[in-house]
């Protein structure tokens, strides 16, 4: 079964697990560049994100959770940077063991987990 992004994103909140049974679910060939894109999906995207911002903070309201932060405010290029500098700095420091990596943007089922 495919989901959304929004639909993991809701399901992921709401205690759900994922496992992706193999990668290829998590390839498309079809990416497009930029340049590439009609205007019109340019818009159509800018919609989607207006859209999406009202749908985190009804699942927020919803489950009263942010487990992504998603509800952050944006951080700018450099303070990106300087941030994923840290976290390479704390990852490839001795003894610490990094975070685990979550993969898949296409679910293959789900569970909940109390």
């Amino acid at each position: 079964m495919l989901f959304s992004r929004s639909q993991v994103y809701e399901m992921f909140v709401a205690g759900y697990q994922f496992q992706v049974l193999t990668p290829l679910f998590t390839v498309h060939w079809g990416l497009q560049n930029k340049k590439s894109r009609p205007a019109w999906r340019e818009r159509q995207n800018n919609v989607n994100r207006k859209y999406f911002e009202v749908f985190k903070r009804e699942v927020f309201a919803r489950y009263h959770k942010d487990p992504l932060r998603m509800l952050l405010p944006k951080k700018s290029p450099k303070q990106q940077a300087q941030q994923q500098q840290q976290q390479q700095q704390q990852q490839h420091a001795p003894g610490m063991v990094g975070p685990g990596v979550a993969g898949g943007a296409l679910a293959v089922g789900g569970e909940k987990h109390k």
